[in-house]
Order: C-alpha cells, then structure tokens, then sequence
C-alpha cells in the first residue's frame, strides 16, 4: 500500500492515543491526564507542518503516477509527449510532488475543492517550465485560486484573467481561460505560462540581458496572432510587464518565437531547457 500522506497515517494513532488517555484517565487526578499533551502537541505539529512532512515523504518514497492525468497529459499536452523516458519520469515524480505541496482551491460562493485532472492541467505549465531548476515549487508560490471566469480582487478592481501576488504567494485564474488555451492553443492566450512566468521572475535573479521591450510588440504579435490588444484583453489587467508575455509565447508557440526572435529564444531557452539551475 502507498502512503500518499505521511501527516494523515500518523494522525489517527495520535487522535486515538488521545481519546485513550482521556478516557482511561477521566476520573483520576489532573497530574495523571498531563500525559494528553503529548499526542496533541504532536498533532499540532502534523498540522501546521503537513505540507512539508508530506513533501519530504513523497520525495524519498514516490507513488505511482496517476493514470487518468497521464492520459490527460498524453491528449492534451504536447511537451509531455516530446519528453524522454528520463524527463517523463522527472517530470511525473515533480508533478506528484508539486500538485500534493500545493493548495488548489475553486472560489465561488464558497471555497471548494479541485479536481485532480484540474490541478493537473495547471500544474503541468508550472511543473514544465521549471523542469531544469532545482525549485520547481516556485518559491513560496503555494496557492492557485480559481474563478469559472473573468474575476476581480482587491488589487484590481475589474475583470481580468490572471493574477500574481508574490507578498501572499498566490496565483489566482480564470478556469475559462485556462481551459480554452489547453483544448485552442491557436486561439487563446495561455494564462498558465503567464502566472507561473511571473513567479518564476519574483522568485529568481534572473537577468534578462536581451530586448524583451516595447518595441517587440509587433514581433509578439507575428508569433501569437493576434494584436497587441488582443493579448492584452486576454490577460485582463492594465498594467502587465512583457517579460512574462515573451515567457508565455517561447513555451506556446516555440517554434514561431525560434524564427521571429532568435536572440531571445536563445536566452530564454539558456534559462529554461539548459542544465544549469537559475540561483
């Protein structure tokens, strides 16, 4: 049997202990039910650590990747196909790993759970982009929200897509979105790439040392096919750097990016297929 939360083994003989002493000790003086404290001291622990007691775990003693998003990632995402049987496997364990690490949460009327094949589909852009670097979870980068559509926050008080908040280490997207750019790549802005381009930035040192400024917009718009205001209503916010935008087209449309910008593919393609680790 795969233990796929250590936290959650150990929580039951814990709890139990906990009810055992209680109950055993319930009439005796207060000195003898002290004892009580060590289980729940413990399961305070598990709780306030489980997402890094449960990364540990997962990373020394891997479980079998999921079938169902393995056929969803053979349909759906076409890096997963291109990788080797080294890189898949790589990139299986991290996406375990990752989407078990992080919390996704649907936003509504009420906050609720994600399905696995969801998670899955965000996870991958994530999980890909950072295949090469050591710290594929993004730094502290550990809660992906999502609205069914367009949404606004308090930081942008009007609909858009997506969102990074790298104080409350949060990525925040549109569902609808997302899921037209995975099933269209052609026809819709790959919001995913977006996101975790940004983290990826907030996170990192990374030094851009060639033109990724305004006047590559036309170039941008020959790769993507679609105007400037297009890709900019895509994304939804008023203020958006272009540096994740050429992030987000180098993966969605690598080719077109190689023959139009052969100078920044090589410098992205440096940091994002290379064998070194961006510090």
């Amino acid at each position: 049997m795969r233990i796929y939360s250590i936290t959650k083994t150990l929580a039951f003989p814990l709890i139990a202990s906990a009810i055992i002493i209680f109950y055993v000790n319930y009439n005796t003086p207060f000195d003898d039910k002290g004892f009580i404290f060590i289980p729940v001291v413990l399961l305070v622990v598990l709780y306030v650590f489980n997402g890094p007691i449960d990364h540990w775990w997962m990373t020394k003693f891997p479980v079998k990747f999921d079938d169902k998003l393995d056929e969803w990632l053979t349909r759906f995402f076409k890096p997963y196909l291109e990788m080797d049987a080294e890189t898949k496997t790589k990139f299986q364990h991290r996406m375990t790993l990752y989407i078990e690490g992080r919390l996704f949460q649907s936003v509504g009327s009420e906050m609720k759970d994600v399905p696995y094949d969801i998670k899955g589909m965000i996870a991958a852009h994530g999980v890909y982009m950072t295949l090469q670097q050591t710290d594929y979870l993004i730094g502290d980068t550990d809660r992906i929200y999502l609205y069914k559509h367009p949404f606004p926050t308090p930081e942008h008080q009007y609909l858009h897509n997506v969102e990074f908040n790298k104080e409350d280490g949060v990525i925040i997207l549109s569902l609808e979105q997302m899921a037209n750019a995975v099933l269209s790549p052609d026809q819709f802005y790959n919001i995913g790439y977006h996101a975790y381009a940004e983290a990826f930035l907030a996170n990192t040192h990374v030094l851009m040392s060639v033109n990724t400024g305004a006047d590559t917009w036309p170039a941008l718009e020959v790769i993507s096919g679609w105007s400037q205001a297009d890709i900019l209503g895509q994304i939804g916010l008023k203020d958006v750097a272009l540096l994740p935008i050429h992030i987000t087209l180098f993966f969605s449309f690598s080719d077109r990016y190689r023959e139009v910008l052969p100078q920044q593919y090589e410098a992205l393609y440096r940091i994002f297929h290379g064998n070194q680790a961006v510090a």
